[in-house]
């Protein structure tokens, strides 16, 4: 009994969907996407996205030779207004995980920025407030870290720039677990 081999074209695994149909046309294809409305310039996480990089651009061009990102920076601002603080409490100050927390905590840590001690009333917390080196750096470096926000606001007019503002906020607001868009 003998096996007959089929020829490379036939195999066609590539060449057909899983189903055994033929693959939908470039010009199928390319209807069905315009059907979506799919407009990646136009998507709003892309959108900010790249209105994230230009801001991280921003701070990177004013801190220039800091050894210092935004996320440390809002950190250091955020224990220099509001005092010590749990590392808890902080993170959801900042807006940040508790696994990005704990990595800002050790680079803030290592640059003598910052101590960490166990809370007098809550063992289970970690206490972080700024040292003397911790807050005159963080003093020294606010208004350059308005600088960044200036830079980054200035294709727009100061009513834009409110506008702009209250949306982002109304929009950080909404509950992210809701799934619904706020309605």
């Amino acid at each position: 009994m003998t096996t007959e081999k089929k020829p490379q074209s036939e195999k066609g695994a590539t060449s057909k969907t899983p189903s055994g149909d033929a693959p939908p046309s470039r010009e199928q294809v390319l209807q069905q996407y315009a059907e979506t409305g799919y407009e990646l310039d136009r998507h709003p996480a892309h959108v900010i996205r790249r209105a994230h990089q230009r801001a991280t651009l921003r701070f990177q061009q004013v801190m220039a030779g800091e050894d210092l990102s935004p996320t440390q920076f809002a950190a250091l601002a955020t224990i220099l207004k509001h005092g010590e603080v749990s590392q808890n409490h902080l993170g959801r100050l900042t807006a940040m995980d508790p696994s990005t927390i704990s990595i800002v905590m050790r680079k803030l840590l290592k640059h003598g920025l910052i101590t960490r001690s166990a809370s007098e009333t809550d063992q289970r917390l970690t206490m972080i407030a700024l040292t003397s080196k911790g807050t005159d750096y963080t003093l020294e470096r606010l208004e350059r870290s308005v600088e960044v926000g200036r830079r980054f606001l200035s294709p727009l007019s100061p009513a834009e720039q409110a506008t702009l503002l209250r949306l982002l906020q109304r929009i950080n607001d909404d509950d992210p677990t809701n799934g619904d868009g706020g309605k």
